[in-house]
């Protein structure tokens, strides 16, 4: 019995890549935030939307575990309830995608989330 670890070709990652569709990702990823959003409290999410506002107005980079240690924001009935609410504050141009960071949230074991930056009036970062 071979114990040794199999062998992955280079160019797997590419080949991967290609087979995924862009426009049926798309399509799958507004889904899946049209299905958080109905599933949303309403008055959470307007206070989601003040919370946001109030951290870009600092202009440093937050993430949503920020929003909530700072007592702006209970955490959501799902955590998939907060992608729809950081993605409507960028379209409105509050803020923009700052980076990836580990994420400050317990429940998700560091994994990487993106970090938000709010955003000035000529639509620059500082």
């Amino acid at each position: 019995m071979d114990t040794s670890s199999p062998t992955i070709p280079a160019d797997t990652t590419r080949h991967h890549r290609a087979l995924v569709d862009p426009v049926a990702a798309d399509v799958a990823q507004q889904d899946g935030m049209d299905q958080a959003t109905q599933g949303t409290d309403p008055a959470w999410a307007a206070q989601c939307q003040q919370a946001i506002r109030l951290a870009a107005s600092l202009q440093l980079p937050f993430q949503a575990a920020d929003l909530v240690a700072a007592g702006l924001v209970r955490e959501p009935r799902h955590p998939n309830h907060w992608g729809p609410q950081f993605a409507a504050a960028h379209r409105d141009g509050v803020i923009d995608v700052h980076g990836t960071a580990r994420s400050k949230r317990a429940t998700v074991r560091n994994s990487l989330c993106r970090e938000w930056i709010g955003t000035i009036p000529d639509g620059s970062h500082r």
